[in-house]
């Protein structure tokens, strides 16, 4: 995205405690013509990413220049929230490493009343064991029965929590790793349903299973047309420009 920058026009700018000024690039400087390209569905078309795929090279392939770039981003909102997407290697390296790299204990509860009975209980930064082994509360969310813990030992077997004092122990269904935690619960219609008060059978959407779904919705995304990306990058240069 280094070229689309070199459009926009410089202002001088004094950095802290600089005697002299800076002359940058006035990034306040926008246009509203990529909204409008984005509006109009003659000019873009809708395309899926493949695995892999980088921005350069896909501007290459596109518009026989990989300069253009930026023009992905600045066509998709939500690439610029979440950045490029990964490969599905990545997601599952950085789910374990980065994301999700603590372990979930599943509480032994049914309902909701029982679930409000933990309200009071291994509040966050608390100290605990986990079958005898320690770590810390990092989360608690009682709406999907689950204790997130960080700790240097493996966790996966635990079945019993406690306090480091060995009081209030409280049995565990099992403990596992947090990327395999519950991120929702979610009905037939993908749509996202409460654990104790939902009428339908709904399912567990792990934390890996969300991850792979976000990384995959920001794949799809809105390109300019081959036949309009000279027309259009013209004039956004030329209204930042001046």
């Amino acid at each position: 995205m280094s070229n689309f920058f070199s459009s926009f026009p410089k202002v001088l700018y004094l950095f802290g405690n600089n005697e002299e000024p800076n002359a940058i690039q006035d990034l306040t400087k926008y246009s509203d013509l990529i909204d409008q390209v984005g509006r109009d569905i003659a000019t873009y078309t809708e395309y899926e990413i493949i695995d892999g795929e980088r921005p350069d090279t896909l501007s290459h392939s596109l518009y026989g220049t990989p300069s253009l770039d930026w023009t992905f981003f600045l066509m998709n909102e939500r690439l610029r929230e979440t950045g490029w997407p990964m490969t599905l290697k990545q997601v599952y390296e950085r789910a374990q490493t980065d994301f999700y790299p603590n372990y979930t204990a599943k509480l032994d509860i049914s309902t909701a009343d029982s679930a409000a009975e933990y309200s009071s209980l291994y509040d966050v930064g608390q100290s605990v064991l986990v079958s005898g082994r320690s770590g810390v509360v990092v989360s608690k969310d009682l709406n999907l029965g689950e204790i997130t813990i960080s700790s240097d030992s493996d966790l996966t077997t635990g079945t019993l929590l406690q306090y480091d004092d060995l009081t209030n122990p409280v049995a565990l269904t099992n403990t596992v790793n947090e990327w395999e935690g519950t991120h929702h619960w979610e009905d037939g219609d993908g749509e996202w349903a409460d654990r104790w008060y939902s009428t339908e059978t709904i399912l567990p959407i792990t934390n890996l299973e969300h991850l792979v779904a976000q990384n995959d919705a920001s794949k799809r995304i809105r390109l300019i047309k081959n036949q309009y990306i000279v027309q259009v990058v013209g004039e956004l240069k030329r209204r930042i420009e001046g």
